[in-house]
Order: C-alpha cells, then sequence, then structure tokens
C-alpha cells in the first residue's frame, strides 16, 4: 500500500469508487477540496465505503488535523470530475471548521494539509504551482465542474498553500506543528446551560431553542455532537453550543489513534485483564473495541496463519467470495486484499 506516513488511519473506499491504477500518468498534481462539512477523517472516510457513493479521494484531513488514506496513491480516486486530473493528482479532502459562509477550514486542518502536501511533493519531486488553470500542479474542482468545492475560504488561500509548501521545500520556512484540541472532561450527569442542539448526535443539522439547561444521559465519543441531553428530549449538543458549565478544558492530551493504543496495548502498556479494562475505560476508549483489534492481530500472527500464496489458492477456486465480499472477508481476516488480488491477478 503507497501512502504517506503522515496518515494514522486507514479507511478503505469501496472497490466500486475508484480505478485502479492511473492509466500510466504520473503523480504530478495536488488537488484539495472541501467537506462541506465539520468532519474527523474518519467520519468523511466513513461516506465512500457506501457501494453506491460514487466518489472517493486519496486523503481525508478531519477538523482536528487528523489524517486518514481511503483510496491508494497507486490509484485514481473519483474526486475532480476529471478523468486526467485525478489520474496525475492525489486528491484530498479536508474538513470545514463550520458550515455554511466561506467554509472556512480550522487551523488544524490548514497545517495538515501543507504538511501532506510537502510530503506528496518531496516523495514524487514537484513542485506545487498554482496559476488558475487546469495546467497548474496546484488544481481546484470546480475547474472542471460547476460546483463551489473547494469553497470560498480554501480557494483563496490556494496561492498561500503554494507558496508556504515551496518555502518548506526549499527550506526556508519550518514544517507547521499541528495545535491540539482541547479536551472537555463532562461526563453522564452533569448538567449544562446551552444555546442550541441538534437532531442526531452525527448531524449538523441545528435547531435554535431559547437557552435552556439539560442534564447530560449518554456521550457518543468522536461523534460531530456527542451529549445526549435528557435522554433526547432536548437533543444532541457538542462543546460549541455549551454556554456554561462546572467542567473545563482538561489537561489531559488528546485521545489517541486507536491504532495506536493497540499496538502499546500489544506492547503491555496498559497492563492486563481487569486493570486493562480499567484503564482504558478511564481514559475514555472502548475497552471491547480495542481488546478485539488486539487479539485479531495477536491471532493473525500466529504461525497458523497461511501465507499469500496460499491465500490467493484459496481466492482462485472460489472460497473467498467475488468483488466486495472477498475484500472484506480477506481484511476481517487479517490479510492485505490488495497484495493478494496482485497474486491472483498474475496466476
Amino acid at each position: 500500500m503507497e501512502k504517506s506516513s503522515l496518515a494514522t488511519s486507514v479507511v478503505e473506499a469501496n472497490a466500486s469508487n475508484y480505478t485502479s491504477g492511473r492509466k500510466g500518468y504520473k503523480i504530478s498534481k495536488i488537488t484539495p477540496h472541501h467537506m462541506a462539512s465539520v468532519l474527523t477523517a474518519t467520519q468523511c472516510g466513513k461516506i465512500f465505503q457506501s457501494a453506491n457513493r460514487n466518489a472517493s479521494a486519496n486523503y481525508g484531513i478531519g477538523n482536528d488535523g487528523g489524517i486518514a488514506l481511503y483510496v491508494d496513491e497507486t490509484n485514481r480516486a473519483w474526486t475532480s470530475s476529471s478523468v486526467s486530473n485525478d489520474c496525475q493528482a492525489i486528491t484530498i479532502e479536508v474538513s470545514n471548521s463550520s458550515v455554511g459562509g466561506d467554509y472556512p477550514v480550522s487551523q488544524a486542518a490548514w497545517n495538515s494539509l501543507i504538511n501532506l502536501c510537502v510530503d506528496i511533493c518531496k516523495r514524487y519531486n514537484f513542485r506545487l504551482v498554482y496559476d488558475g488553470t487546469p495546467n497548474g500542479s496546484l488544481t481546484k474542482h470546480n475547474m472542471f465542474s460547476n460546483t463551489q468545492c473547494p469553497g470560498n475560504y480554501l480557494e483563496s488561500k490556494l496561492p498561500e498553500l503554494a507558496e508556504k509548501v515551496n518555502a518548506i521545500l526549499d527550506g526556508t520556512e519550518k514544517i507547521p506543528e499541528i495545535p491540539s484540541s482541547p479536551v472537555y472532561a463532562r461526563k453522564i450527569g452533569d448538567t449544562v446551560t446551552i444555546n442550541g442542539v441538534y437532531v442526531a448526535s452525527n448531524s449538523n443539522k441545528k435547531l435554535n431553542p431559547a437557552r435552556t439547561t439539560g442534564t447530560i444521559t449518554k456521550i457518543v465519543v468522536g461523534a460531530l455532537n456527542p451529549y445526549l441531553l435528557d435522554n433526547g428530549n432536548l437533543g444532541w449538543v457538542n462543546d460549541n453550543v455549551i454556554i456554561s458549565s462546572t467542567k473545563t478544558p482538561s489537561t489531559e492530551p488528546a485521545k489517541q489513534d486507536i491504532n495506536a493504543i493497540v499496538q502499546e496495548v500489544i506492547a503491555g502498556k496498559w497492563g492486563n485483564g481487569v486493570e486493562r479494562k480499567n484503564k482504558l475505560t478511564s481514559a475514555g476508549y472502548d475497552y471491547n473495541e480495542i481488546q478485539k483489534i488486539v487479539n485479531n492481530k495477536l491471532n493473525n500472527t500466529s504461525s497458523s496463519k497461511k501465507s499469500n500464496e496460499e491465500i490467493a489458492k484459496e481466492v482462485i477456486k472460489g472460497l473467498w467470495g467475488n468483488g466486495v465480499e472477498r475484500k472484506n472477508k480477506l481484511t476481517s481476516a487479517g490479510y492485505d486484499y490488495n497484495e493478494i488480488q496482485k497474486i491472483v491477478n498474475k496466476k
């Protein structure tokens, strides 16, 4: 799999939403897009896992600056309404920090975009040229389609993006750091005063009741609006609409990517048994989810795991199904679908 080392997670797009290979084109462009939503990189990636989406991107950058890979760099994502552009470009979906208006992006997302562009330019040996036409190495969606993407804010920043990336490549500027967001230590039972609620935890459709007070009855970690008030009688909220609370920003560091935690668990940093469960739960992680991934990794590294050659033979015999079914089965069993499919194709 060809991807940037800056990507902390992989959320693979459905195979029906991109094209294998790049039709002989070399990677020589970057095309930033905007999500038109406030999302994490993982949340955006899940959209492209729908078989009927007919769209994808190579990467996504969340509002918090997190980076995820959706489509392997060796493949053409369906992003820009242009076969030629998408065959040459690494396409990047960038979260907005608010919806509407100029569709701005956060400082964390902007800094991550700069860093990812620098990494891509270094690895594929080109510089960013933005001339407002499809001929440049920095292109935009509305060059190829009647769309508002990448939004007024991000579009206005494209000349600056090219300038900063090239300055870093020349060694005259340093790579920007990603600012961390404050983590709020709110708990079920906390009473908060709010100025707006949402219809669902993953929705940006905001309702605007008069200022009111509610009690947090459920928390969905990682949701756009993680706190449910009064068992749904009020709706969902996030920290942005909470006017007052007894809680203040925590001094604890932001949660790590789940894959990093899994590696720490395997390394013994979170203890064992009840101790591990208590530590992970107290830190805000889903113990059962992490333990399931740990078990899969440990089982798949055992001597009983078959080689890719053996699995490829089983695939040819039809033992692993076809299409998406095959991909899901192989991935769930801990095998690299793309590597095995290459062997199958050769055979």
